[in-house]
Parts: structure tokens; C-alpha cells; sequence
């Protein structure tokens, strides 16, 4: 045989175990003694066949002594068991990705024969991993509540996972929806020092999130001085990721330091909208509503007597803000005037007869509501501020607050060439919160697609917990990745008498079924509800009117209900009114025909019309 003929039947035999799988992992010993086998007897003393060939040939004897004698440690070496790791080397592959170095160097070999019989080394879990310096296996872009969630689910399929967080506040993840309701419900100006509040049930909490994980905050100086990556979390404080490059698996902080990773996860949320008219009030004069720092802002502003707020929009934020700070500052003088261009209160949302009755209640609290309204100009008057509404009205304030949404904050993924919802805002991803290899987005900045309802993008806390989950568990998932089904809800209360729970889509553009009690009963309140809900759901914490501010008749018309949202004959979002604990019954019929016939049993669970 000579030198083409053996390297032939080498090739022959790796090509066939490996498309049986015996090469592909050196975890079968008798696969590999089995190729071994076949190989050397290529080698072995001469068969019939060769035999028969030096018989007639005596020339081919020097090219299989020489093919023996060049091939046979090389065989060898490609077909041994690989060698033990030393003490200190770490293998990435437990991480679900692939290091950008390795701890030593593989043998060299002919490249047409290593690439047709890799095998790959596996060796054992390591307890307490170490990464080489500025390679992390996570990084979560965004310090808010969705890496937080990603951060526990990581650590939970892989304990002893190294995750690095980049946040650009000066705080750890916490909670927005107090900042907006139950912050300014609080009785003790220390706890709201401390950003403690108590919630309906009166337990203590804080809203910064606190998790089994502790959480080891780090500045840029301390980063720089760590030589490996431990397992363990950190946060990076006040910090911007400028760069992030998907080729390279890296990001670039906003000092110019490019750090590795496994798997990046984007969770950078929203930035809150303003408007150019504003501009003429000055800066100091108008304050967008998102962050603690927003809150400190107001809250120490409204602590003062007399204060003037006008509070621009009418959606979720703009009408629970309104209804705390009058509730907080009530005492004070202070006095809260809500301008939006909408019909009433949640008017983008709610039906229209419900938006202007959900106004009626906001005005008793002590708001003074302009709907159908629309800011023209500002401009200063000695230490305030005038307010120029486009039917000629002016108001004169302290404080202009401005909660007309946000949009999402895709300027890092625009920049590393992700794909971006052109009609919904947000990253695009798949199912499974992936926008690219190794890339996952969660939270306000992800348009995601719903498996029931189709491409979403939402704008809630618990989308922002729920999805964060789900993309932690498939970073850290080897294979099998989870879709992300879970239906986000949302809730809102507005004073003492409104409260809401919410799954799907709600838009007032939609078709809407009604059903409201027939009876109500006195027990259909916020405060009394979250009461028997026992700790499901935190919600503002509001002292009701006295019995003679509130008139009867629109206290009670409304007191109780359920608005079906309905597109193409399909109910997809349901609106639960003072009708709480029934979130899971309204997932279960999301997505289903909606039939007149068949409503009553339909609508059954909530308990709409029972005495």
C-alpha cells in the first residue's frame, strides 16, 4: 500500500465514525479504541491483499515502512484520549459559549484531516470557574428590573456563573411603578428618604429589589484592577456601553474599555418624551417622570407649601401621578392641573364612555383635568413658569411634570447593525427573546414576537420581570431554548374608588364588549380588595373621601366590571374594573372567538353578575 492509499482509508474511516457520532466526544473510550483499531490495521502486519502487492511489486515496500513510519504517531496522536487539564484551566463550554481564548494551545495538525476528525475535550464542572481578565460569560446592558430578573435566572441554571451589569444610574435595579403610587403615599419623609414604603398590606419594602443574589457594585477604577473573572454578580454604577460589536462578542464602555462576553443581554429600556414647547420654560422648570432622581426632584419640590404642578398627559403614568402628588400634597396646598389632548383620563385605552366617567373620579381627587387640550407655548414669569394652552388659556406654575411615554432606547442595538421595528419601536426578536447569535433583548426596548397575539412590544413591569426570566433562562439554556408565552398584566389605581387589572391589548381604537354588576356591593374598592388578595399585587395605598364628596350614583355605576377588547372577532386584551385575583382566568380565554351566545358562560369566572 502506499502513502496516498493509507492516508485515503484514514480519511475513509474518520469520515465514517464520525457521521456515526463516535468522534464527538472522547467520552466514548470504545469508540475511540474502535477507530484506533481500524485505523492500525492499515498498519498492522500485511493483509492478503498487500501481501499479494509486495509479491508482485517489490517497489511499494518503502512506502508503507516509510507510510508507518511517518503516519503511525500521528495516527496515534488524533485517535489518543486528550490529555488530563492541569490544575487552574477553565472550559467555557459550561457557559453555553465560546471562550475568545483558550487556556492551552491544540496540537497542530494537517488541516484536511483535523477538520474531518475533530474531537472535542469536556472536562468536569469546575466549582468556582475563573475567566481570564475582561471576558464575561453575561453581560446585561441596563440595570432595571428585566436584567434583574435575567440575573436570578442565570444564576439559577448556572450557580456558579460570572455576570457583569452595566447600569448608567447611580443605583441598583428597582421598581418604577411605586415611584408613581405608593411613594407618596408615604406617612414617614424618612422612609421616603430611603426609598421605603409600605404596601397595602403594611409590609415594609424598598424599591430597590432585593433578590437571594448578592449583588457587588464596582466603578470603573475597581473593574481595572480585577485580573480574572470570579463567579459571582457585579454591577458596574453610572456607566454608558457605547459600542456593541456581535462579530466580536464585545461592548465598549463610554472610557473606551472593550470587555468580552458569552452571551450580552439588552435591557436599556425607554427614554421618556418631551416636548419642543417646553423649551421656552427652561430646564430647571420642567422634569420628565422615569427615574428616582425625577421623583426626588418633585417630591422635594411639593414638599413646600402652595406649589403649582401641571402635569402633562393622560395616559397611565400622567393620571396616577396627578392623583398622588394632590393626594400628598393635599395638606400642603399644593394644587395639580393634568393637561392632554384625549377626551378624559386613559382616553388611548379605555372605552370612551369609561375615560370620561374615570375623569369625573380623577377631578374629585382634587385634579384639575383639562382634556381636549394641548400646550402652545411656555415661558417664565419670575420664579415660575406661564403655560400656554392652545385655546388661549394660561396657567401659572411651579413645576411642569411630562409624562407623554417614552421611546424605546435602541440607539446601541441601531448601532451594531440589530434589526428595529419600524412600527412598534424596539429591537426585533424571535420568540425566544433572541435578536441575534448570543444576543437577547428584554423589557420596554423589545419587540418580540407573541405566539397568541402576534409581534408586541409592552411597556410594563411585569413584562419587563416575566421576559427578563425567560431571556436569563435561555442564556444560560445549552439547547433547548423557551418561547415566551407568559401573558404580561397591569394595574393601576386612581384613588380610592378606581382599580384596575389588565391582560393583552387595550386600545381604545378597538371593539369593546361591556359587562358591569348589576348590584354592587361596598366591598368593591381598591383598598378592600387588595386586602383578600393577600400580597398578589401592590397597589397605591389611598385614604377614601369622606361619604359626601363622593356622589352615589357615579361612585356606583361603575363599580364592578369587565371590557372585553375584540379584533377580528378574537378577544385580545381584557380590561378587569375593581375585579381583582382573576388575571389568570382572563389569560386563559385570551385569544379565543368571541360569541354573544356563549358570553355568559364566557364571562363566568369573574363573577360578574353573582349577588
Amino acid at each position: 500500500m502506499n502513502s496516498h492509499a493509507l492516508k485515503a482509508a484514514f480519511r475513509a474511516t474518520a469520515r465514517l465514525h464520525t457521521q456515526r457520532g463516535l468522534l464527538a466526544t472522547p467520552a466514548r473510550p470504545q469508540a475511540l479504541l474502535s477507530l484506533r483499531q481500524s485505523v492500525r490495521s492499515y498498519a498492522s502486519a500485511p493483509s492478503t491483499s498487500a501481501a499479494h502487492a509486495a509479491h508482485h511489486s517489490g517497489s511499494d515496500a518503502p512506502w508503507v515502512v516509510g507510510s508507518l513510519l511517518f503516519f503511525g504517531p500521528l495516527i496515534y496522536k488524533l485517535t489518543a484520549p486528550p490529555p488530563k487539564k492541569k490544575a487552574g484551566e477553565t472550559d467555557h463550554h459550561g457557559h453555553g459559549n465560546v471562550s475568545a481564548h483558550k487556556a492551552a494551545e491544540e496540537p497542530e495538525v494537517e488541516e484536511e484531516i483535523a477538520e474531518e476528525a475533530e474531537t472535542e475535550a469536556v472536562a468536569p464542572a469546575p466549582s468556582a470557574p475563573k475567566h481570564e481578565k475582561d471576558f464575561y460569560p453575561y453581560i446585561l446592558i441596563g440595570a432595571g428590573t428585566a436584567s434583574f430578573a435575567a440575573m436570578e435566572a442565570i444564576r439559577e441554571k448556572d450557580p456558579n456563573a460570572a455576570i457583569l451589569i452595566i447600569g448608567n444610574e447611580d443605583i441598583g435595579p428597582y421598581m418604577r411603578p411605586p415611584l408613581s403610587k405608593e411613594m407618596w403615599f408615604n406617612k414617614d419623609e424618612e422612609s421616603t428618604e430611603k426609598l421605603s414604603f409600605k404596601d397595602w398590606q403594611g409590609k415594609e419594602r424598598n424599591v430597590e429589589l432585593q433578590g437571594k443574589e448578592k449583588i457587588e457594585t464596582i466603578d470603573q477604577e475597581t473593574l481595572e484592577k480585577i485580573e480574572s473573572v470570579e463567579s459571582g454578580v457585579k454591577q458596574l454604577k453610572g456607566v454608558e456601553v457605547t459600542n456593541l460589536s456581535v462579530a466580536d462578542q464585545t461592548v465598549t464602555l463610554n472610557n473606551g474599555k472593550v470587555l468580552k462576553y458569552g452571551k450580552v443581554l439588552l435591557a436599556t429600556g425607554g427614554v421618556p418624551k418631551t416636548l419642543p414647547v417646553l423649551q421656552g420654560a427652561g430646564a430647571d422648570k420642567v422634569t420628565t417622570f422615569r427615574s428616582v432622581e425625577d421623583f426626588k426632584k418633585l417630591h422635594a419640590l411639593v414638599k413646600s407649601s402652595n406649589k403649582k404642578i401641571v402635569i402633562i398627559g393622560g395616559g397611565f403614568l400622567g393620571s396616577e401621578l396627578a392623583v398622588a402628588v394632590s393626594h400628598y400634597g393635599k395638606d400642603k396646598g399644593v394644587k395639580v392641573t393634568q393637561v392632554f389632548p384625549e377626551d378624559g383620563n386613559m382616553g388611548l385605552v379605555f372605552p370612551r364612555y369609561l375615560s370620561k366617567w374615570t375623569t369625573s373620579q380623577v377631578e374629585q381627587e382634587g385634579v384639575v383635568v383639562k382634556a381636549n387640550s394641548r400646550v402652545a407655548s411656555t415661558k417664565p414669569a419670575g420664579d415660575q413658569v406661564e403655560v400656554t394652552l392652545e385655546s388661549g388659556e394660561k396657567i401659572v406654575a411651579d413645576h411642569i411634570v411630562v409624562a407623554v411615554g417614552i421611546e424605546p432606547n435602541v440607539e446601541l442595538a441601531k448601532k451594531a447593525g440589530l434589526e428595529l421595528d419600524e412600527v412598534r419601536g424596539g429591537v426585533v426578536a424571535n420568540a425566544e427573546l433572541q435578536a441575534r447569535q448570543n444576543v437577547y433583548c428584554a423589557g420596554d426596548m423589545t419587540s418580540f414576537h407573541d405566539v397568541t397575539l402576534g409581534r408586541r412590544r409592552v411597556e410594563h413591569y411585569d413584562n419587563a420581570i416575566l421576559g427578563g426570566r425567560v431571556a436569563g433562562q435561555n442564556m444560560a439554556a445549552d439547547k433547548l431554548h423557551k418561547p415566551y408565552q407568559h401573558q404580561s398584566m397591569f394595574w393601576s389605581d386612581l384613588g380610592p374608588h378606581i382599580g384596575y387589572e389588565a391582560v393583552g391589548i387595550l386600545d381604545s381604537k378597538l371593539s369593546t364588549v361591556s359587562i358591569w354588576t348589576k348590584k354592587p356591593t361596598p366591598e368593591e374598592t381598591p383598598a378592600v380588595a387588595a386586602e383578600k388578595e393577600e400580597g398578589k399585587r401592590e397597589r397605591a395605598t389611598a385614604t377614601p373621601l369622606p361619604a359626601e364628596a363622593v356622589k352615589v350614583e357615579d361612585k356606583e355605576k361603575y363599580s364592578k366590571g369587565l371590557v372585553l377588547y375584540l379584533k377580528d372577532k378574537k378577544i385580545v386584551g381584557l380590561l378587569m374594573w375593581n375585579n381583582f385575583g382573576k388575571v389568570e382566568d382572563a389569560r386563559k380565554i385570551l385569544g379565543q372567538v368571541y360569541d354573544t351566545e356563549k358570553v355568559e358562560a364566557l364571562v363566568k369566572p369573574f363573577g360578574i353578575h353573582e349577588e
